[in-house]
């Protein structure tokens, strides 16, 4: 039986790259305070190389441990375009410290696989089978040429691969998610909503957590959000929560609308963190324009009393 992947809020990391489009590993060790995944869309995963992404999980065990940080997860991306490769990207990621594999399904073969369910469900089935850690499924579209699992590909992927613990849904569909739930309810498979922006109604009905950008910018907001989210016993609660969902909702939208330029800008504003991104991706240019926007501006508000 696949360990348990924890309940909670998980931050997808962003990569920092210097002058020189080297990556910054102390900026990202400095970072490394929030519950971390590394090298998925966010983190520029495609701009990587293995052996950057081995450095990335080394640097960034390492920097959980330095501050008695030991027992805390980290998933890594170990998206490839073949079977062959996700499967060792996954080993790589186990050797240098990485404790679950992030797995999305190759978008180079969209066209082949979407309209071949059973493939895209046997990619899935074999590399959790040689992957000596855990696997997640993430089913994020936008980035895997619009492959999309189904509730019912979901069940049948954690029927035949026991080393599947879970899926973060960053296709926004809560059905999916409650009928996921519903299907895997009583097992240690956990069902994660792909956006914050869709947390409250994604725990009710059944979600374990979220993975969202918003906690790099905000994580005290965003953990009084999650922490909201986990007591609706009364309508005073509920209202409550309500009101701090609607909040985040805008402003990850708005943070989403920016891409990883927009982040990175940001972070740079914030904590003078590189804000360069690695071609082909440029540099936002609007960054006061961004950190004026009326939603991320009241989440930063709310980030300074939470």
């Amino acid at each position: 039986m696949a360990k348990i992947l924890p309940k909670g809020l998980y931050v997808p990391l962003p990569v920092f790259f210097n002058d020189q489009d080297e990556i910054d590993y102390e900026a990202f060790a400095k970072h490394a305070r929030f519950l971390p995944v590394v090298s998925a869309s966010m983190g520029e995963a495609v701009h990587l190389t293995p052996q950057e992404r081995v450095k990335l999980i080394q640097t960034l065990r390492n920097a959980l441990d330095s501050i008695g940080l030991q027992e805390t997860p980290i998933l890594a991306g170990v998206g490839g375009n073949s079977t062959r490769e996700t499967i060792q990207l996954a080993r790589d990621a186990a050797a240098a410290g990485a404790n679950f594999a992030l797995v999305i399904a190759p978008g180079y073969w969209a066209s082949y696989l979407k309209g071949n369910p059973a493939a895209t469900r046997k990619f899935f089935v074999d590399v959790a089978a040689a992957s000596p850690i855990p696997v997640v499924i993430y089913n994020f579209p936008p980035v895997a040429g619009g492959i999309d699992l189904g509730s019912d590909d979901v069940a049948e992927i954690a029927r035949l691969a026991p080393n599947v613990c879970g899926i973060m849904l960053s296709c926004g569909n809560v059905g999916k998610l409650a009928r996921v739930a519903a299907l895997l309810g009583g097992t240690s498979f956990t069902t994660l909503a792909g956006l914050i922006d869709f947390l409250l109604p994604s725990v009710v009905v059944g979600s374990a957590g979220a993975i969202s950008p918003l906690p790099n910018i905000a994580p005290k907001f965003s953990m009084k959000l999650w922490k909201l989210t986990q007591n609706l016993e009364t309508k005073a609660d509920f209202k409550n929560a309500q009101f701090a969902q609607g909040v985040a909702s805008l402003g990850e939208a708005a943070l989403l609308k920016s891409g990883v330029p927009g982040l990175k800008s940001l972070l740079n504003k914030q904590f003078e963190y590189p804000a360069t991104p690695r071609s082909p991706l440029m540099a936002y240019g609007d960054v006061d324009g961004l950190s004026k926007n009326r939603y991320i501006g009241e989440i930063l508000e709310l980030e300074e009393t939470s």
